[in-house]
């Protein structure tokens, strides 16, 4: 099972943006309960994230577990965009304009 936490998201693209059904994996994400690692496992039309230390389940629809996925995908690309384009070296004020293209 692959363990996707804040230092290899970016890694993890096709888990995060297009989950198939039967896919598994533990994810460090903020729900409900707050910010944990959750066992996120995909099926035809749920998808479950299982918190790993305590019980329970949060159920979310397919449609909406594949949106939560993306958006944490893409909110970490946009975060390491910034870093990468207004931080260190080139000191812009906002991203250009195609940053997506690169992720």
């Amino acid at each position: 099972m692959i363990t996707i936490d804040s230092t290899n998201i970016l890694d993890n693209k096709s888990q995060l943006t297009a989950p198939k059904t039967g896919d598994k994996f533990q994810l460090d994400i903020n729900l409900n309960n707050g910010q944990r690692f959750y066992n996120v496992s995909v099926g035809r039309k749920w998808v479950y994230f299982r918190p790993l230390f305590t019980i329970g389940v949060i159920k979310k629809s397919i449609k909406e577990g594949k949106k939560i996925l993306n958006a944490k995908y893409w909110r970490a690309a946009q975060t390491d965009a910034f870093y990468n384009n207004c931080i260190e070296p080139n000191r812009r004020k906002s991203l250009p304009k195609r940053w997506m293209a690169q992720y």
